[in-house]
């Protein structure tokens, strides 16, 4: 029987070693498989197309913004009487004038539309390979915390079975198998546990990516300090620059509602014949803005402008803070991280070798190196539960600091 524990041991110890040491091992081909993967999801992504056709919407708007106000209109009048001198045809041409220039604040109007729709464009990119990455970490943190869940189970069942021999044989005490019994049921309630955040994290994953793979691609170690980047570079973020093009399209809305506050007179020239007698004339009108003198077009568009510059003082602060604190979490994550590969995956393995020796010569007994041998699976579980938190830091920060696009192309 000592023989057959020794061997579940020994197969205990075998499925235990640590997946954190291979995750954090990534080869160059990893990194350039990771950033084929990125780029072949965006390339016709959903939210990626819907960005594209709000870009070719408001580019479609802008052109229509710069073209002329006004077409010229044709208007015929006809009039037949039975007194053949009373008789009219005439033929009237007309157009409405832009005197005020209308036109070149429109046109400047849709020019800074479409600069911040192309901006919100790559803000909607780099959102999208930031959520691809959070997701993967989360699906390879889960997957691999399962795999433990599911060694520690088959362990603790196995276990569970020979106490329940030895019990029968008189070889165990009571309490020793009621243990080794409540610890099966430990292990197989996490197991179930690990089982439905792996599956949530497989949809989130699926779901931004739309389809099932059969193998994701790993995710590489990222560096152990983040690089120096001053808070001013917030400013050049796509998301702030396109705030500050809306804000500058609505500078210009101020100036067109102050422009149509003057009404376009329109001119006209007609030209007929009425009875025998030819005729020619000039037609010229002007709206009269008594009931309507568009001033609150003008106070409406100057508090649209107000409110959007001080959301990008808001939106600036954010992003200052973020920049910030996620460079802060990404150090604190990756201290830890770090002080645990350098500790403890040795002081794991070690711990499981002490343990396997230790109780084949009889030092502990089988209920107290079940205990303590959980106690390492606890202790690998945090280690890859650091390993996600790290990698979920470490990508909060390129989406913060914008240089997300240079560490793709950097991946190699």
């Amino acid at each position: 029987m000592n023989i057959t524990i020794c061997g579940l041991a020994l197969a205990i110890l075998a499925a235990a070693q640590s997946p954190v040491a291979a995750q954090s091992q990534a080869t160059t081909s990893e990194g350039a498989a990771l950033r084929l993967f990125l780029k072949d999801t965006a390339r016709a992504h959903p939210r990626l197309e819907s960005a594209r056709a709000e870009v070719d919407a408001v580019e479609a708007r802008a052109r229509a913004q710069s073209r002329p106000l006004y077409n010229p209109e044709i208007e015929g009048e006809f009039e037949d009487s039975e007194d053949d001198d009373a008789d009219l045809k005439a033929v009237t041409l007309s157009k409405a004038f832009d005197v005020t220039n209308k036109r070149a604040s429109r046109a400047k109007v849709g020019r800074f539309e479409a600069e911040a729709a192309s901006l919100g464009f790559e803000a909607e990119m780099r959102s999208l390979y930031s959520d691809l990455l959070g997701a993967l970490s989360e699906y390879q943190t889960r997957n691999s915390i399962l795999k433990i869940a599911k060694a520690r189970a088959a362990g603790a069942r196995d276990f569970a079975n020979i106490a329940a021999k030895r019990a029968r044989a008189g070889d165990l005490g009571k309490s020793e198998l009621l243990t080794a019994q409540l610890t099966l049921s430990q292990a197989l309630a996490e197991e179930s546990i690990a089982r439905s955040e792996f599956s949530s994290a497989r949809q989130s994953l699926v779901g931004l990516v739309g389809e099932v793979r059969p193998s994701w691609p790993s995710l590489p170690e990222p560096p152990i300090a983040i690089p120096a980047i001053d808070l001013a570079n917030v400013m050049i973020l796509p998301e702030v620059r396109a705030a500050r093009a809306r804000s500058e399209a609505l500078r210009a809305q101020v100036r067109v509602a102050k422009k149509e506050r003057a009404p376009d007179p329109t001119i006209g020239a007609s030209y007929g014949r009425e009875g025998s007698a030819d005729f020619a004339g000039v037609r010229f009108s002007v709206p009269i803005p008594v009931f309507n003198s568009g001033k609150a077009e003008v106070v409406a568009a100057r508090a649209d402008r107000l409110a959007a510059e001080l959301a990008i003082r808001d939106q600036i602060r954010k992003a200052e803070a973020r920049l910030t604190e996620s460079g802060v979490r990404y150090a604190v994550a990756m201290r830890s991280w770090s002080d645990w590969r350098n500790t403890g995956i040795g002081a794991l393995d070690e711990q499981r070798n002490v343990l396997d020796r230790l109780w084949r010569s009889g030092d502990i007994n089988t209920v107290d190196y079940l205990v303590q041998l959980d106690q390492t699976y606890d202790a690998e579980r945090a280690g890859i539960e650091l390993f996600g938190s790290t990698w979920a830091a470490w990508a909060d920060w390129l989406d913060a600091s914008g240089t997300l696009f240079d560490w793709m192309e950097a991946l190699s």
